[in-house]
């Protein structure tokens, strides 16, 4: 199920790729890296866990005017976990065995308005995470939520650009419980700087 999640978003973006590339609207890559904290809180264990954040990723990119774009991205992250709360007032330095480092696989999808020297995007995105997620007897499966990012650009050359901005992204996590039942098992936040090169076909 993990792989075949995976290698559907793959083909998602590299069909985005060939089309881009032969259609005749204006059409460019960004390749970016980003770093910053992340949080999430349980709906059943009453907990919530502290993360850094580092990510890979690239979009895709078609210009509808000269003002806005759609942007269709791939991102991986890390999470490595810091803290671990239980409400209540106690406090745990590790978190669970269960809530060891994660790795996140994202498909975001944007609208971006672009002016010559910032940006700003808004849009939604799928997020899936690989390894042991499940939850009081809830196994994860996809997350949904809004994503924003407002950032500045810098000219490079002819084609090629610069971009420097933070990102803000929220989500909820659905799962299947022990009933066969939809039910949402946590809710995240996250803030990130990313620094992105882009670069125009």
């Amino acid at each position: 199920m993990k792989k075949a999640l995976f290698l559907l978003c793959l083909m998602a973006f590299l069909s985005g790729s060939v089309f881009g590339q032969t259609s005749n609207r204006p059409y460019s890559i960004v390749v970016h890296a980003a770093g910053g904290y992340g949080e999430f809180e349980s709906m059943f264990n009453y907990n919530s866990t502290e993360h850094l954040v580092v990510a890979l990723g690239v979009d895709e990119k078609w210009d509808f005017s000269e003002h806005w774009s759609l942007v269709l991205g791939l991102d991986y992250q890390y999470w490595h976990f810091m803290n671990y709360y239980v409400y209540g007032g106690s406090h745990s330095a590790e978190p669970p065995t269960d809530k060891a480092n994660g790795f996140i696989i994202r498909l975001p999808v944007r609208f971006e308005y672009q002016e010559d020297w910032y940006y700003v995007a808004l849009g939604a995105l799928v997020e899936k995470g690989f390894g042991d997620n499940s939850d009081n007897d809830v196994k994860d499966i996809v997350s949904l939520g809004p994503t924003v990012e407002i950032g500045g650009r810098i000219r490079l050359s002819e084609k090629s650009i610069l971009r420097i901005g933070p990102q803000i992204s929220a989500g909820h996590t659905f799962g299947i419980g022990k009933y066969q039942s939809l039910e949402c098992s946590r809710v995240e936040a996250s803030l990130l700087l990313r620094i992105g090169y882009e670069y125009h076909f």
